[in-house]
């Protein structure tokens, strides 16, 4: 069956008023997104990988396919009515031919890896068996099947994988394939396989990585690749792991990002799914009785954008905002933020309408890279390069994609922000963590090019920087492309208090005929001061070199015309050059009002270093 068949149909249902249902199963309310199950039943491929940020609603779908899909036993001799039970007022149930070729019609396997215990990769092991025994505990009634004498050898392998009994390993990265075999021969057709978080074990395996990747690479392609019991898989998680190593047993195994791109029919496939849409958002609110809250939800949970420029909220955030009438911060304390702590990059993004800001204000702060299309997590720890770094952070959840970024299916140079406020403050709280500063003492330092005072900042920063600097080792980052933007990101991070309603701050984007390193522009009427950074990597420590790359990000700054397109309102100018080379850095810095450039004052600062020793110089 192909889009042409059904989708008109399909996509005059999707269209429709959203359905919301409270108490749904259990307690809460429940966005209807039944249609997921006819799309992927429909026009999912045989082995597929959805991809989504944790907390987007990838377990409650799976939940709910499993539901629909998964028969009884015994097997049932007639075809169960789907608007008697659960799925009868929502949008799946008005496709009759669908729900009789489909509903309660499949055997299902479905297991969740997530929240393994990950201290060693025995312990973790001890998880998964756990996890096995569960499953094959839920499909105990096959034990009944097995009354052939052929058969008993299946029925012995299945009582210890049980019990967990046997010691034979390939019994365990072989039990789903197997438990597929088991549900053919009792129902007579082909499984469903569904697999929750199917990344969190090699995402979580600090030290045994090697071990997790090898037991999940032969589980996962048993079940994948040439499995005639197996009728359909679907993997979910966070992150698309390395095609040529992890998935290299997967037969055209097909991935879907949140940028998937539409096809031929126009529909992204999947593109809706996860997360809310603003219509979905209208209706909720207006269930509360709070309309007013949409531009403030806006503002916190939303901008994550599809291929069609779909703007998809945060779900768990918006649910928990619900239930307690209280904007905050939900998700970045729903989990783990383990994503963050191998991370040394970043970029912010506008602090208002986040919309209207976002999508049509090319002044944005973006970092533009090129989203590697498959990773080792283990490649993130020993060998950290920037494209891959973002490619994390994308997949995470913690930056996302510029609207029109992406041209074509390619993901080279694409643009991406940070979406929202809510994770816009965990990389504020992050970046004050990871340097050990005070909030109080970096702003005092850095508020004072707003005051005029640069000598303050020539004298105080390169101090500041030392003492920042000292906690990471130079020597790895000089291994990767890491070292050459660390001095970049370290400024361009600890100027992201400043972005907001009263200030922008730009990084890398067009002005005169370059690209200055870092602009801060008032962007109200009483803000007067602007602030423009050029950096400059020293190849060694040396006064006299380092003065002279602070004199040449100066003339930079003026040679390439970084003072044009300026509002009309700003009456002054603070111009900075800073040289870096490992743990020193050398500043020059002046101030200037656009009407008496002539009169320009210089002033520069070298700063020795007392804690500088003999062996920094070698």
């Amino acid at each position: 069956m192909t889009w042409s068949d059904k989708s008109e149909a399909f996509q005059s249902v999707l269209d429709e008023p959203p359905i919301i249902i409270n108490n749904f199963v259990t307690s809460g309310t429940f966005v209807d997104k039944s249609l997921f199950i006819m799309e992927f039943m429909i026009f999912g491929k045989r082995s597929n990988l959805i991809i989504r940020p944790r907390r987007f609603g990838k377990s409650t779908n799976l939940s709910m396919l499993e539901t629909f899909l998964s028969t009884d036993y015994p097997p049932l001799n007639y075809v169960p009515d789907v608007k008697t039970l659960l799925f009868g007022n929502l949008k799946v149930a008005r496709f009759e031919w669908f729900a009789k070729l489909y509903y309660k019609q499949w055997p299902v396997i479905h297991i969740s890896f997530k929240d393994l215990r990950s201290k060693s990769w025995e312990i973790m092991q001890e998880d998964i068996k756990e996890r096995i025994s569960v499953l094959y505990e839920e499909h105990k009634y096959l034990i009944d099947s097995f009354s052939l004498p052929e058969d008993m050898n299946m029925k012995d392998n299945f009582i210890k994988v049980l019990r967990k009994e046997t010691k034979d390993s390939a019994s365990w990265t072989y039990a789903l394939s197997n438990l597929a075999r088991y549900l053919n021969k009792c129902f007579g057709k082909s499984s469903i396989i569904l697999i929750d978080e199917y990344d969190w074990p090699m995402e979580n395996a600090r030290g045994f990585y090697d071990n997790v990747h090898d037991f999940f690479k032969t589980m996962y392609s048993s079940v994948a690749k040439e499995n005639t019991y197996v009728d359909k898989v679907l993997f979910v998680g966070t992150l698309p792991l390395g095609q040529t190593s992890f998935l290299s047993g997967f037969n055209n195994v097909v991935v879907y990002p949140m940028h998937e791109k539409p096809s031929c029919s126009g529909r992204a496939i999947f593109s809706d799914t996860f997360g809310f849409t603003e219509n979905e958002i209208k209706y909720l609110l207006e269930e509360k009785k709070q309309n007013e809250k949409l531009d403030e939800l806006r503002l916190y949970y939303n901008v994550y954008r599809t291929s069609t420029v779909v703007y998809i909220y945060n779900p768990h955030s918006v649910i928990s905002f619900l239930d307690k009438d209280e904007i905050d911060n939900y998700w970045i304390y729903s989990g783990s933020t383990n994503t963050l702590n191998i991370i040394h990059s970043h970029s912010f993004c506008k602090d208002k309408d986040v919309v209207e800001s976002v999508g049509q204000d090319e002044s944005v702060v973006s970092l533009d890279v090129e989203l590697m299309p498959y990773l080792r997590y283990n490649d993130l720890d020993t060998k950290p390069e920037i494209n891959s770094l973002c490619t994390l952070l994308y997949y995470s959840g913690y930056l996302t994609m510029v609207p029109g970024s992406l041209v074509g299916h390619t993901v080279k140079n694409v643009k991406l922000v940070i979406p929202n406020r809510e994770v816009a403050c965990q990389w504020i709280l992050w970046i004050f963590e990871v340097i050990g500063m005070e909030y109080a003492k970096t702003n005092e330092i850095y508020e004072s090019l707003f005051k005029k005072d640069i000598a303050t900042f020539c004298i105080k920063f390169p101090s500041l920087y030392m003492e920042v600097v000292s906690c990471f080792d130079i020597a790895d980052l000089k291994r990767g492309k890491l070292y050459e933007t660390w001095y970049h990101i370290f400024v361009l991070g600890a100027l992201a208090m400043y972005h907001g309603v009263e200030y922008r701050v730009e990084s890398n984007l067009e002005a005169g005929v370059g690209r200055p390193d870092v602009r801060i522009i008032p962007i109200i009427q009483n803000k007067t001061v602007s602030i423009t950074y050029e950096f400059k990597r020293s190849d060694v420590v040396d006064f006299l070199i380092m003065k002279q790359d602070t004199t040449d990000a100066l003339y930079q700054i003026f040679d390439k015309g970084y003072r044009m397109s300026l509002p009309d309102h700003v009456k002054e100018i603070v111009e900075v050059g800073i040289a870096f080379c490992d743990k020193v850095a050398f500043v020059s810095a002046r101030c200037l009002k656009p009407e008496i450039e002539d009169k320009t004052i210089l002033l520069t600062r070298y700063l020795y270093i007392f804690a500088f020793t003999q062996s920094h110089l070698q």
